[in-house]
């Protein structure tokens, strides 16, 4: 038998590095590369600021949002082992199954500014090939890899996950519940926001406050971890 505080202040630190690594990296990102708006701007416009930026922007997206989506698959992990542990099953197993495809497709997904992007950048720039092929591909991987991917199926289960690990943090209240109640909040917002691959324009906006809202409910939930003082116990 062992104590429950270590995990809490384990699964704390990792909330809290996920939604600050999402903040500090979303904000370099629009002073270095126009981040939100770029990324919805035609191929080449990207593609020539991404080329100039080369030295920092990949990196900021490796580690800013890739950073964030490894941070959410293993808090999931250790948040539902304490949800389970503190007496609720069904609703925590839930949300950690779909917080872990959540991290797994925001790292796949965003790693295409990475890696993939930034070499049809430099091949686009050398002038060896033909422009707008090169554009064509972007356009191509970036609405599977990004738009479809990326952005709406990772914000459909991180909708799940924000439901599920609210309905579980309230049956359990190992936290306030209003951290469920915020979660809530956020899971509306993002289903809005997934309203822009179908065509609603001003659900880009939800689109990006939703992300935003995700790094904050992650401190906030971090932080309540960090300063949890009951002394539980957990069988391992």
């Amino acid at each position: 038998m062992l104590s429950k505080k270590p995990l809490f202040k384990v699964a704390g630190v990792i909330a809290v590095s996920g939604g600050v690594v999402i903040i500090a990296g979303v904000t370099a990102l629009k002073v270095i590369f126009g981040y939100p708006d770029i990324i919805r701007a035609e191929s080449g416009l990207i593609l020539e600021r991404l080329f100039e930026n080369i030295k920092i922007v990949p990196y900021l997206y490796y580690i800013g949002v890739g950073g964030a989506g490894i941070c959410i698959l293993m808090f999931s992990i250790l948040f539902e082992k304490l949800l389970n542990s503190s007496g609720e099953e069904v609703w925590s197993s839930l949300g950690k199954v779909c917080g872990i495809i959540t991290g797994v497709l925001l790292y796949a997904g965003i790693i295409r500014y990475s890696i993939l992007f930034p070499r049809l950048a430099v091949m686009r720039h050398s002038g060896m090939y033909n422009t707008e092929t090169i554009d064509l591909i972007f356009k191509s991987m970036n609405s599977y890899i990004g738009d479809s991917l990326a952005e709406h199926v990772q914000f459909t289960f991180t909708s799940f996950m924000m439901f599920f690990f609210g309905m579980s943090i309230i049956r359990t209240k190992i936290i306030s519940s209003w951290i469920a109640v915020f979660s809530f909040i956020t899971m509306i917002v993002m289903i809005i926001g997934n309203l822009e691959q179908f065509g609603v324009k001003f659900a880009f906006i939800f689109n990006r406050t939703g992300a935003k809202m995700l790094a904050v409910w992650l401190i906030i939930t971090g932080v309540a971890l960090l300063f949890k003082k009951e002394p539980y116990k957990i069988y391992i």
